[in-house]
């Protein structure tokens, strides 16, 4: 770190190396002013160089009141250049006759290289007391003046509120747009989470979609597992039926093991048909939920046209406002070249009541009207004095309230953009989400073929099941002309094996004594283990009552009620229509048994 010795020498040097040449001690105010300046060979200019007038006391070149660029300069590097000036404009020179300034030369970097002696803007001493009638009617044209500037004023003061009214106006309108653009961010956050909601019921939607298509391939699966164990049943039971000819007591056993077999297997087709019935509730439900996110998602394109409808809106909203600002910049301009006016008729007021000061004090007049006069340009120029702060403070907050409108109509553009980007992400969203009910409705048309298949295969079934009905009606009609056969041929067989009359006078002893020990031998000789009438009583002349079946109808006049039970059992019999499917495949009665499930 440099010590502040050798700071002060630095500074020193950079300061020498322009010197201000013939600087008075006063300018007159309201006339250009030109500096005269020298740079050393220590210094090379720039072209982006500039001589400023500063207020004694000034802390940073950021203090400058005005400044001008300096001229291009063709001398050569190291050779001591000539005079050169920096003309200010009246225009932009101080106004204040009591502080002091001084000129100040800085670089294109912010170092200042120069700086001249102090001065101060104000009028030459030396006044001629002559010519009274002179500075009479420049009091006269004074007053005049005053008039003017005071009709100036009072348009001004016009102009500056209807400026007031303008801003005011904007303000209101640029509130009502920042709050439409805070309403319109609410609504995007509202739909940005009913999207997310619509996104996790899709995801859901989708893994029941894969359960039901998994439970449904379980369940066909086990249906394909049921027909086979039905089939192995039926050939099982149709085996057994076989043996059941020969086999009384085992073939209970096997038609019990049957009947509950086939209890089973009703049990489980009525649980295949209660989980078919919970599967089209489920696809019902979800075509229902599908409509109703079909509806949302229609529902928040409308929004999304509607947001962008807005959106332009405010883009022609932020378009006119910013048109009114350039208007309100142009007239804050217009009022500080006004004011600029003003302050120029006021050194011109202050310059004439001095005037007027020195002319009262040399003439020592002590005209009442003239003091009153005098009194009166005091009063007007002081309220001019205050008006004209007032205005300039008015100026200044004009500018401010111009700056914080910029301010607002960036953040309008902020906001513009990210409701912007909210709405091509929302877009990108809806895309995915009817890709998705695409895919979905996929699925379920796909779930729908199999079942239209399964319904058409179970048409093909009940017609197999309608035909092989007609043929068991014939064979139960064959079966029943074949069992009247029977039975007149027992009762034939019952009439040869009657005993003949005791009381026949026609028979001789011998013949009646061989015939009375032939039929003696035949009931005492035993009978063949394949007689299916041995249970009938011949020697008691009567018949017993006759059975008939409850599903064949068949008559069955020598057997028991326990035969007849195993008889009816050993039918396999529809649970729903009592058809008799003893001649049926397992599978087809399977088809048969749940065609009435539908």
């Amino acid at each position: 770190m440099e010590s502040p010795k050798h700071a002060a020498d630095s500074t020193a040097r950079t300061f020498s190396q322009v010197v201000f040449t013939d600087t008075p001690y006063s300018y007159p105010p309201s006339t250009p002013v030109t500096c005269c300046y020298t740079i050393t060979t220590a210094y090379q200019p720039h072209s982006r160089d500039w001589v400023g007038i500063f207020k004694v006391g000034w802390s940073t070149t950021k203090d400058y009141h005005t400044f001008v660029w300096v001229e291009p300069s063709l001398d050569v590097v190291g050779q001591e250049s000539a005079t050169r000036q920096a003309v200010f404009t009246e225009y932009y020179l101080p106004k204040d006759e009591l502080d002091f300034y001084q000129f100040c030369y800085v670089d294109s970097a912010g170092q200042v290289r120069g700086a001249s002696t102090p001065f101060c803007f104000k009028n030459p001493a030396g006044q001629n007391p002559e010519s009274s009638m002179d500075e009479d009617l420049m009091v006269i044209t004074t007053q005049e003046q005053v008039e003017l500037s005071r009709h100036e004023r009072a348009e001004l003061q016009k102009e500056l509120d209807q400026i007031r009214g303008e801003n005011e106006t904007l303000k209101n309108d640029l509130q009502m747009e920042q709050q439409q653009a805070a309403s319109m961010k609410g609504q995007n956050e509202q739909k940005e989470k009913e999207m997310s909601q619509l996104v996790r019921e899709m995801d859901q939607i989708k893994e029941r979609n894969e359960n039901l298509k998994s439970t449904l391939q379980q369940q066909v699966k086990e249906t394909d597992g049921l027909k086979e164990e039905m089939m192995k049943q039926q050939r099982g039971a149709a085996e057994q039926n076989n043996q059941s000819l020969s086999l009384d007591g085992a073939s209970r056993q096997n038609e019990t093991h049957a009947q509950e077999k086939y209890d089973r297997a009703l049990m489980k087709i009525k649980l295949l048909k209660e989980e078919r019935e919970q599967l089209s509730r489920r696809v019902d439900a979800q075509s229902e939920e599908t409509a109703m996110l079909n509806s949302k998602v229609r529902e928040q394109d409308r929004q999304l046209f509607k947001m962008r409808d807005s959106i332009q809106l405010l883009q022609v909203d932020l378009q006119s406002s910013e048109k009114e600002k350039e208007r309100l910049s142009a007239e804050l301009l217009r009022s500080q070249s006004i004011a600029h006016d003003m302050d120029d008729v006021k050194t011109e007021n202050q310059e004439l009541c001095r005037r007027l000061a020195r002319q009262m004090t040399l003439q020592n007049c002590s005209d009442d009207e003239l003091k009153v006069k005098c009194q009166t340009l005091d009063g007007q120029l002081q309220d001019a004095q205050r008006k004209l702060a007032a205005e300039r403070e008015e100026t200044k907050n004009t500018k401010r309230q111009a700056e914080s409108l910029e301010k607002d109509l960036q953040q309008v553009r902020e906001q513009l953009k990210k409701v912007a980007s909210t709405c091509e992400d929302a877009q990108r969203i809806s895309g995915k989400q009817e890709l998705q009910l695409k895919m979905e409705r996929d699925a379920m048309a796909e779930a729908r073929e199999t079942l239209a298949d399964k319904d058409s295969l179970m048409e093909e079934k009940e017609q197999k099941i309608m035909l092989e009905r007609h043929e068991k009606e014939e064979l139960a009609r064959e079966n029943q002309t074949l069992m009247s056969d029977i039975a007149g041929l027992r009762r034939a067989y019952a009439e040869l094996q009657a005993p003949p009359p005791a009381d026949s006078p026609h028979l001789q002893p011998d013949t009646n004594t061989s015939a009375a020990n032939d039929w003696q031998q035949q009931q005492e000789s035993p009978v063949q283990a394949d007689n299916p009438y041995e249970n009938i009583d011949i020697g008691a002349g009567t018949e017993e009552e006759s059975l008939v079946c409850r599903h064949c109808q068949e008559c069955f006049p020598c057997i028991t009620r326990n035969e007849l039970e195993q008889h009816e059992r050993s039918h396999r019999v529809c649970p729903f229509c009592t058809m008799i499917c003893d001649n049926m495949e397992q599978s087809v009665f399977e088809d048969h048994v749940y065609s009435h499930e539908l």
